[in-house]
């Protein structure tokens, strides 16, 4: 038998199949948060098979041309120097990439300069209790014109899906973010008026939490749905500097709620947890439910919900995490709950921040906040993903069903519905005389507050491609702040300040 010898072509085109054969596709886990990041994560593969067959094709067709460089190389002292020089910034910059990558699991600070924090706090998701997404009581712009907008630095993926929290002339804003060579979350801090970026915090796993700022700490949780063994991070607010860490055994996309020196967070499978806001140690831990949602603290008990499992509602002691009553409700429980007086508000549906269900369910409930029976209840035609805004007798919050809603909080009457045509998964910011909320278009809208019209819309196309917004705005100073796919913006302009002499802001 005659055994044929494989010629170097052909052994170059079996290589380049097994290669591109091997490098299937890669799926992104989160595509509503790294879809992009995921994008380039999968060709890396390609990439380097493309690599490996170019320098393959020169060794078997151009050894002759290697030959005379490399003794033309040996022949003359500069191009010896040269040469060196380019094999040693190769291997420099080759080895900190991935020095980069493995290490950017772990935390660290870029820190500046302290600079003295305002009086507000921001203590939990949306701003507080009534979960109006302002602290300061200064209408919103007038206008949206843009003031700024802000990407992360270096050469990453960055996802803003999460909502700012704005304390003094800070902005605090968490995000997913990646390279070709690692995935993880970040935390950011930002001058309001300047976009200077003060400095930033990266997370070994990508983040879903919104911060809260209370006592010159920044409390935020990290992990999504897939995620398991993630952290509740405590931060110096003044330069990011890490002072502990809580671990637990799922992950934190609750936004945590600090309140009497206590952090009160949503662990995923693992339950409700209470730890010391000082040292990070654990208080009290409620288990054997998944809690996504930012829990409430109101009058020395904490509000909650689960969205798996038997869908319930539930009320512990702040204290002690001693169930005073749970409640049984028809729909999943997403929407993070609001209280005022002896009520407290929870949005419920089905489906996701991505997609409506089959057969779309959403609804507000109203419970007595003592014994967690139903004052009333609204119907809406979708989920009701967002926080239930409170503000002077009214509760405010969109639905997966294109509107958003305007409701009596006293017996949930509708007082208007706006019309906005598109999902809105963003929760509302509610001032005085407006409601402001992003929706899955890409496009921000500032409401009526009286009547439910719609003043003005922003479409963030121009800046982020119009994609689906899941930030919720936060106002402050006068401006609004959100989260955008690639972005933090922030409108709003020197016009805004007229109305703090006593314009209306319409």
């Amino acid at each position: 038998m005659i055994r044929v010898k494989a010629k170097p072509s052909i052994l170059a085109l079996v290589f380049l199949c097994i290669a591109f054969n091997s490098a299937g596709t890669a799926h992104a886990v989160i595509p509503q948060l790294l879809g992009p990041l995921s994008a380039l994560l999968s060709i890396i593969p390609q990439i380097l098979a493309v690599i490996g067959i170019a320098f393959l094709t020169v060794f078997v067709f151009a050894r002759d041309w290697l030959k005379g460089l490399f003794y033309r190389i040996g022949e003359s002292t500069p191009l010896k120097a040269i040469t060196l020089i380019l094999i040693l910034t190769l291997l420099g910059g080759g080895a900190w990439v991935i020095y980069r990558g493995l290490q950017s699991g772990q935390p660290y600070a870029m820190t500046t300069t302290n600079v003295q924090l305002a009086k507000h706090d921001w203590p939990a998701f949306r701003g507080g209790i009534a979960r109006t997404g302002q602290l300061d009581n200064l209408p919103g712009p007038t206008h949206p014109t843009v003031s700024w907008s802000f990407k992360g630095k270096g050469g990453v993926v960055v996802d803003f899906s999460s909502s700012p929290a704005v304390v003094g002339s800070r902005v605090y804003i968490t995000a997913a973010q990646g390279s070709f060579f690692s995935s993880g979350g970040a935390v950011y801090c930002i001058d309001a008026n300047s976009r200077t970026d003060l400095w930033g915090y990266d997370t070994p796993v990508q983040i879903f939490s919104s911060p809260t700022v209370v006592g010159g700490r920044v409390y935020v949780g990290e992990g999504f749905h897939q995620d398991a063994d993630c952290r509740l991070h405590c931060l110096d607010a003044n330069n990011g500097g890490a002072i502990w860490t809580f671990k637990t055994a799922s992950h934190v996309e609750s936004t945590p709620f600090v309140s009497q020196r206590k952090v009160y967070f949503g662990a995923g499978s693992d339950g409700l947890y209470c730890v010391d806001a000082l040292e990070g140690k654990e208080i009290w831990h409620y288990p054997s439910i998944h809690v996504d949602m930012s829990p409430a603290v109101w009058k020395g008990k904490v509000y909650f919900g689960t969205g798996y499992g038997e869908y319930r509602i539930y009320a512990v002691d702040a204290n002690s995490g001693a169930e005073i009553w749970s409640k049984r409700v028809d729909y999943p429980a997403w929407g993070s709950p609001s209280a005022d007086g002896d009520t407290v508000f929870f949005g419920l549906g089905n489906g996701n921040f991505i997609e409506s269900a089959e057969v779309p369910k959403g609804r507000v409930t109203a419970r007595n906040a003592q014994t967690g029976e139903q004052i009333w209840e609204y119907e809406a035609e979708d989920s009701v993903l967002t926080a239930i805004a409170y503000r002077n007798g009214s509760v405010y919050f969109g639905s997966r069903d294109g509107h958003v809603y305007a409701l009596n909080a006293a017996d949930g009457a509708l007082g208007w519905k706006s019309n906005i045509g598109h999902s809105v998964v963003s929760s509302p910011a509610v001032t005085e005389s407006s409601v402001y909320v992003g929706a899955d278009n890409g496009v921000i809208y500032k409401i009526r507050i009286n009547d439910g019209r719609v003043v003005w819309q922003f479409d963030t196309d121009r800046i982020n491609g119009g994609k689906p917004i899941y930030s919720s705005p936060a106002i402050a100073n006068g401006k609004l702040y959100i989260g955008l796919k690639d972005y933090l913006l922030c409108l709003g302009g020197e016009e805004t300040m007229k109305e703090t002499l006593g314009l209306d802001d319409q």
